[in-house]
């Protein structure tokens, strides 16, 4: 069965949310929305949008060196380290530029950095980048690597984000888990659909959605 999507536009951006209602099930979660990030992560004229619109909100007076991209999101990465570029926030590295950082995660999804990334991580002020947020447990192993690793997390960044904060951190977010309005995301084990005998719908991952 094919799931399709449907765009919702926010009054305030933009840039279209597509989104699929069901049943989807997450590395981490069931939830109720499928968000679909394709073309905001790998369409530029869209990435620079979305990377325009985060940068407006997002608390510049916090120094950047790095940005880690999560998720795929490396194109957007780049565009935001443009705009905070243009928009004269603090660097603090020697060549006085931002580096574009994506991690390994190796297996048991631990986030790790090779001897040629680990230096961009050390003693560097690092901008987290997802694409989506709902548990946050992502989020919170690549605070715990950029720690790990000597760097210092300043923020985190989203195109959609359920929450507002992650592991001590303020996230900036185009779009927030109110737009959906009964968005739900809940452990496999506690789903009120799956209770109710609805079957999923689909797998999903930061690669996309495979229907099931």
């Amino acid at each position: 069965m094919a799931v399709s999507t449907s765009h919702l536009q926010h009054e305030h951006s933009s840039i279209p949310l597509r989104i699929a209602k069901g049943h989807f099930a997450t590395n981490n979660c069931h939830v109720n929305y499928y968000v679909d990030m394709t073309y905001t992560k790998h369409r530029l004229a869209e990435a620079h949008a979305a990377a325009k619109e985060l940068v407006q909100k997002y608390d510049k007076s916090k120094p950047v060196d790095t940005v880690l991209c999560l998720e795929g999101t490396e194109v957007l990465g780049t565009c935001i380290a443009e705009e905070l570029t243009q928009a004269g926030i603090t660097i603090t590295n020697e060549h006085k530029t931002i580096y574009v950082v994506t991690p390994e995660i190796a297996s048991g999804n631990q986030t790790i950095f090779r001897g040629n990334t680990a230096h961009l991580i050390r003693n560097r002020h690092v901008l987290i980048l997802a694409a989506t947020v709902a548990t946050g447990a992502m989020l919170l192993d690549a605070i715990h690597a950029v720690k790990y690793y000597g760097g210092i997390p300043e923020g985190i960044c989203a195109v959609f984000s359920a929450g507002t904060r992650c592991g001590g951190l303020p996230i900036t977010s185009i779009f927030t888990a109110d737009v959906l309005g009964d968005f739900m995301y809940v452990r496999a084990d506690e789903c009120p659909l799956c209770k109710a005998g609805v079957k999923l719908d689909a797998l999903v991952n930061s690669f996309g959605i495979s229907s099931l």
